[in-house]
């Protein structure tokens, strides 16, 4: 499964300035917002969450997997991608300072599974990483 299924130029900003985790996530799903694949409610589910249960979405040095429950908040499965030059501190001491924020909002709780399973393999694929990080525009980033 291929990432490049859920993500879009729309829902994709490079080279952000540096901001604190709840405006980076929140910067994420405004992007899902605009691009109508979800509602409001579900970024605040993201910010919630981690305010709740701390940095867990901190899954590697360098990148944050922001994500909530499947809860009618979700119309269109879809990611968004938001990367940060000069990195963000979610609190993780393993994996700070985050340059990369993946929001992943799905539908049902299989297809929220399918759609880590293609940012797992995105972020495995040998130069991804590198790519996006470096990316000036989504072209780039070679999905």
């Amino acid at each position: 499964m291929s990432i490049k299924k859920y993500v879009s130029d729309t829902t994709t900003i490079l080279r952000q300035p540096a901001a604190d985790w709840e405006t980076a996530v929140r910067q994420a799903g405004s992007l899902l917002e605009r691009a109508g694949t979800i509602v409001p409610a579900y970024t605040e589910a993201m910010v919630k969450m981690i305010k709740e249960l701390g940095p867990y979405i901190v899954v590697m040095p360098g990148v944050a997997l922001a994500h909530a429950r499947p809860e009618k908040n979700v119309k269109q499965n879809s990611i968004a991608i938001v990367t940060y030059e000069d990195g963000i501190c979610f609190g993780n001491e393993s994996n700070d300072p985050v340059h990369v924020v993946f929001a992943i909002a799905a539908c049902t709780d299989d297809e929220h599974l399918d759609l880590f399973q293609a940012v797992a393999e995105f972020i495995s694929g040998e130069g991804n990483m590198e790519r996006l990080q470096k990316a000036a525009v989504y072209g780039d980033i070679g999905f």
